[in-house]
């Protein structure tokens, strides 16, 4: 098995996916460093000193002549140098706040038309992203206003409303407080656990993705939310079979701007839940994205 750390800088790597690069788990690592158009193949007998060296050397290096990697030509780079040998995609998150980063990996999951997995935090890898949100009031006001929002448009006797990547279940806590019956799936096995640990009262949990819902798990509802989770690229003609007429949809303003909805539904609403800013959170200015709802209605 080959772990492939396809990023956009060479640096990337190191910050982001050091544990990956961790010689320990045996397996050989390739680097593709995207602005660099570089490919840089670690055997798996490298030790880990070796190959910090090995990327300290490429970031130093000039890369005048360098010819930067495509989402396509990048994909085919990667398949043609693994060839027989299986391998898995490590990349930025989607809803990086380094906007080059996150359009980076939305763009690659594309082009490699497959499962990719990702890590927001420096060394640990995880498939979804770990937001903190107690210690966070621009995390705070953004659920707020999400159920605000939803408040205004759907009565809490109007049915069980599906929350789709209910993740620790902070906006699932919030909806149960204003008196909602939610089904809160989550497919991430870590925050499932959690998940099923924060959350009580009339509550279900399940571990479907969002495929699974549009398939074999389907759950009636009043309405699905989508808060927050389409940054991966999920097939939106999907939405015809979930089994009700409205979805909440909410993500950063220039990602939501981008998606293309089937056309049996139509846009009722479109809010900005909260503006993008900056904010200070545990010594580190951090850049948040801001995030506006659509309310989708099947025609």
């Amino acid at each position: 098995m080959i772990d492939v750390l396809a990023v956009v800088r060479p640096e990337d790597a190191v910050t982001d996916f050091l544990s990956v690069l961790d010689p320990a788990h045996g397996r050989e690592v390739h680097l593709l460093a995207a602005e660099r158009g570089v490919y840089l193949k670690l055997a798996a007998d490298i030790p880990l000193e070796g190959r910090l060296a090995a990327i300290a050397a490429l970031k130093a290096s000039s890369g005048e002549s360098d010819k930067p990697f495509s989402p396509a030509t990048a994909a085919a780079a990667i398949a043609r140098e693994a060839g027989a040998i299986p391998f898995t995609v490590w990349t930025h998150h989607p809803s990086d706040t380094r906007t080059t980063h996150g359009r980076w990996a939305l763009d690659l999951k594309t082009a490699i038309g497959g499962p990719v997995r990702h890590t927001m935090t420096a060394g640990t890898p995880v498939v979804l992203d770990p937001v903190e949100v107690a210690a966070s009031p621009y995390e705070q006001e953004r659920l707020d206003a999400t159920v605000a929002w939803l408040r205004r448009h759907l009565d809490p006797i109007a049915g069980r409303v599906i929350e789709v990547g209910a993740h620790e279940g902070a906006l699932t806590q919030r909806l149960l407080a204003d008196g909602y019956s939610v089904d809160a799936t989550e497919p991430n096995e870590r925050f499932l656990e959690r998940l099923r640990a924060n959350v009580r009262g009339d509550v279900r949990i399940h571990p479907h993705s969002f495929e699974d819902l549009a398939t074999t798990a389907r759950l009636t509802g009043s309405a699905y939310l989508l808060i927050e989770v389409l940054y991966y690229g999920q097939d939106l003609s999907l939405l015809d079979r979930f089994p009700t007429d409205h979805l909440f949809v909410a993500m950063e303003a220039g990602e939501l701007a981008r998606q293309v909805w089937p056309t049996t539904w139509s846009v009722e609403d479109e809010i900005e839940l909260v503006p993008p800013r900056l904010e200070d959170l545990s010594g580190a200015l951090l850049r948040k994205r801001g995030s506006r709802g659509v309310l989708l209605r099947r025609r």
